[in-house]
C-alpha cells in the first residue's frame, strides 16, 4: 500500500513537473498571414508541450500596435511582421538579439538574402523569414499569339514591354498591354522598385541614409511608363485601382502584362484555370532582372525569457522542416528556405519555380522611414511616380522627390 503510495505520489509530482515546465509564447501575425501561421501552430501545438498563440493583427494596425504595446511593457513574445518594418524596429532597441541561432542553423545560407539583410542592424540579426514572396510579371500567351509575338519568349528588358504592349494593345476591343497599380507605395516598391534594381541601380543608398533619386535608369523606367499611358497601352484603371483589379483585369483576358507577385500563379490556375498565361522576373530598361523580396519575418521582444525563447526558436526549427516547407508552399505560394525547390514543389506548378529562382536576387529597400518615404499616400516616392508618369514635369518630379526623400531621411535617421 505504501509502495503505491509512493509510486502516485512520484507519478504525480512528474506530471506537475512536466506542466510546470511547460511554455506558452504569443505571436502577433499580420491578418495576410495569420491562416498560414495559425495552421503551424496548431500542428506545432499538436505534436509539443509547449503551445504557440498566434493573434491576427490587422497589417495597418500591426506597427502602431506592435510599437505601442512595446512601450507599455506588454508586447508578445514575438512578432511576424512585414519585413521591411525591421530596421526600424531593431534601431530602436526593441528587438531580441538571434544572431547565434539565426547563424548557427545548418540551412542559414539558404535563408533569403534580403530577408536577412533586413533583419540585421549593427552587425547583428534580429529577425528570421517566415513567409516570403516576390514580385514578377505575368503575360497573356493567347495575347502575345495574337499580337504576332512569341508567347515562349519573355520581355527581357523594359524596353521590350514597352514594344509588346503597344502591339497587344493594338488589337483593339478594349484590350490592353500593360496593368500596374500606380495609386499605393506598398504596390510601386513591389512592383515599380525592381526595374531600378535589375539596373544595378537604387532609390537609397546601401546604409538607407541617403537618396539616390536622379539615375539614369529611374529616368528610362520612367519614360517607358510614360511611353505607354501616353500610347493608351495600360489599362485605365491603373491609376485608380488595386491589386485586385489587377487580376480581374488580368483573368479578363484583356491585359497582355500584369506586374504582379509571387502569389499569381497559384492564384490563375486555382480562380482562372482558363487563362493561358506565364510569368518572368522582372526586366530592367535594357536588361538584367530583379524582384522585390516581400512577405514575413518572424522576430522576437527584447526581454523574452530564455524559456519562451526557447519555445520560439524550436518553432522556427518546427516550420523549416522540409514537410512543413511543403505545407507553406501550397498556402502561399514560397518555402521560406532557398535549398529545397525539388521537395517544394514537386507537386506544384513549375511556373512558381520562377519566382523562387529569383528570389536570390530579390531587394528590399533597407530604410528606418519606409511608411513616409514609400507607403504614404501622400509620400515622396508615390508623388515621383504620378508625377512623373501621369503629369508632364519629369524634372521637376525628380528634384522634388530628391528634395522631399532627403528630409525625412535627414529627420528619422538614428
Amino acid at each position: 500500500m505504501l509502495k503505491n503510495k509512493l509510486m502516485l505520489a512520484a507519478l504525480t509530482l512528474a506530471a506537475s513537473t512536466s506542466w510546470a515546465q511547460a511554455e506558452e509564447v504569443n505571436l502577433w501575425v499580420r491578418t495576410s498571414s495569420a491562416a498560414v501561421l495559425q495552421a503551424l501552430a496548431e500542428k506545432y501545438n499538436a505534436a509539443h508541450d509547449d503551445t504557440v498563440n498566434v493573434t491576427a493583427v490587422i497589417a495597418e494596425q500591426m506597427v502602431p500596435k506592435l510599437g505601442a504595446a512595446i512601450a507599455g511593457g506588454a508586447p508578445p513574445e514575438g512578432a511576424v511582421l512585414d519585413l521591411i518594418y525591421l530596421p526600424t524596429f531593431a534601431a530602436n532597441d526593441t528587438l531580441e538579439d538571434i544572431t547565434d541561432f539565426v547563424e548557427g542553423l545548418p540551412y542559414a545560407d539558404a535563408l533569403s538574402p534580403s530577408h536577412i539583410r533586413l533583419a540585421t542592424y549593427d552587425d547583428r540579426i534580429y529577425g528570421v523569414p517566415a513567409l516570403p514572396d516576390a514580385s514578377i510579371i505575368a503575360y497573356n500567351t493567347d495575347l502575345f499569339k495574337e499580337a504576332g509575338l512569341d508567347p515562349d519568349k519573355a520581355p527581357a528588358s523594359l524596353d521590350e514591354i514597352v514594344d509588346d504592349a503597344e502591339k497587344i494593345s493594338a488589337l483593339g476591343d478594349d484590350t490592353y498591354g500593360f496593368y500596374f497599380v500606380a495609386n499605393s507605395g506598398s504596390w510601386l516598391i513591389y512592383d515599380f522598385l525592381p526595374h531600378i534594381w535589375a539596373a544595378d541601380a537604387d532609390l537609397l543608398t546601401d546604409d538607407g541614409r541617403e537618396a539616390t533619386i536622379d539615375t539614369p535608369a529611374m529616368r528610362e523606367t520612367l519614360e517607358d511608363y510614360r511611353t505607354m499611358w501616353q500610347a493608351g497601352a495600360i489599362h485605365p484603371t491603373s491609376r485608380s485601382g488595386n491589386g485586385n483589379n489587377a487580376v480581374e483585369a488580368f483573368a479578363s483576358g484583356k491585359v497582355g502584362i500584369l506586374m504582379t507577385g509571387s502569389y499569381i500563379v497559384n492564384l490563375l490556375t486555382s480562380t482562372y484555370p482558363d487563362v493561358n498565361f506565364e510569368v518572368a522576373p522582372i526586366p530592367g530598361p535594357t536588361g538584367g532582372q530583379s524582384s522585390f523580396a516581400g512577405g514575413d519575418t518572424l522576430a522576437m521582444i527584447k526581454g523574452i525569457t530564455p524559456e519562451k525563447k526557447a519555445v520560439i526558436e524550436d518553432f522556427v526549427t518546427f516550420y523549416m522542416e522540409p514537410e512543413q516547407q511543403v505545407f507553406i508552399t501550397q498556402e502561399s505560394g514560397m518555402p521560406s528556405r532557398t535549398d529545397l525547390a525539388e521537395e517544394a514543389y514537386s507537386n506544384f506548378d513549375p511556373r512558381n519555380l520562377i519566382a523562387y529562382d529569383i528570389l536570390a536576387k530579390a531587394r528590399t529597400p533597407y530604410t528606418y522611414a519606409s511608411d513616409e518615404l514609400f507607403v504614404s499616400r501622400t509620400g515622396p516616392f508615390l508623388n515621383l511616380i504620378q508625377s512623373a508618369i501621369f503629369g508632364d514635369d519629369v524634372d521637376g518630379a525628380i528634384e522634388t522627390a530628391q528634395e522631399d526623400f532627403t528630409k525625412i531621411l535627414d529627420r528619422t535617421n538614428p
